[in-house]
């Protein structure tokens, strides 16, 4: 009988093994990126910070992240992403890829522990964005896949804050909907080889899960940032690896990045809070 259940097990993760090769090999055509998850570690009321990433696997390429504190417990934020990849094919035609997104949102946060270096936060909001990949070659037609897409998000998180040094955790709990996808002459060309097919009017919804480690370290005002994190797919998985192709570790789920964050306004006295 134990035999029996490992045989069933191992069958299971054999399966499941396989079906993320099949999805991450196959996939040419990108139409949605996750953006980095953004964690604004506002501690009060009058500060605001600003930072660009690069997306260096997993995610978009540039990524722009802003929030002030509305007051000690209260704060807002913007991100904006913007994506490009040029791939060249022996034949002298060449794939270009545009992606461009922006959210934004609010949220609650909260000092804790006797040096009140502790950091409770969560936030939600909700963004908008479009996609193009469009095969170029010496003689047209030109196959292209477009489509506009629109997510709704939630993020709670805790993190350890100082002047020198910062390290969050945040799970981005992510609904995705892509609507408006177009595929001109997409199955009409081997070259866009995938096991997918794109029709005109498409909708595609799905529901991603991002956790992810984020550390600030360097000046009181001025730091480097390092974020690594994972995208598991939880609802409509297919959907999700249909839409997002392999990135630079081969495999679309693994996320890393890099960037600068900025500090503006003047730091207060901790104990003059509640």
């Amino acid at each position: 009988m134990q035999n029996s259940l490992e045989r069933c097990k191992m069958k299971w993760i054999l399966k499941i093994a396989f079906s993320l090769f099949i999805f991450t090999a196959t996939g040419c055509v990108t139409l949605y990126k996750p953006n980095v998850v953004h964690s604004p570690l506002l501690k009060e009321k009058g500060e605001v910070t600003a930072s660009a990433s690069l997306g260096i696997s997993g995610s978009g390429l540039y990524n722009f992240q802003a929030a002030t504190a509305l007051s000690d417990h209260a704060g807002i934020m913007a991100d904006g992403m913007y994506h490009t990849r040029m791939t060249n094919h022996t034949d002298s035609s060449y794939e270009k890829l545009n992606l461009l997104f922006a959210e934004a949102g609010g949220g609650y946060f909260t000092r804790f522990s006797e040096n009140k270096k502790g950091l409770f936060q969560c936030y939600g909001g909700g963004g908008f964005g479009s996609s193009r990949d469009i095969m170029h070659s010496a003689m047209p037609p030109e196959p292209e896949v477009s489509s506009k897409y629109m997510n709704v998000f939630v993020q709670p998180g805790v993190a350890y804050t100082d002047d020198n040094f910062e390290a969050a955790f945040d799970v981005r709990m992510n609904y995705v909907q892509l609507f408006n996808i177009h595929a001109y002459l997409y199955k009409e060309f081997e070259w866009w080889n995938t096991d997918f097919v794109y029709y005109s009017d498409t909708t595609l919804r799905f529901v991603n899960i991002e956790p992810a480690v984020t550390v600030k370290a360097g000046g009181e005002k001025l730091k480097g940032i390092l974020q690594f994190g994972v995208t598991i797919p939880a609802v409509n998985s297919k959907s999700y690896f249909m839409t997002s192709s392999s990135s630079l570790l081969l495999f679309p789920l693994i996320k890393f990045s890099v960037g600068i964050s900025y500090r503006f306004g003047k730091k207060q006295d901790i104990g003059f809070h509640q």
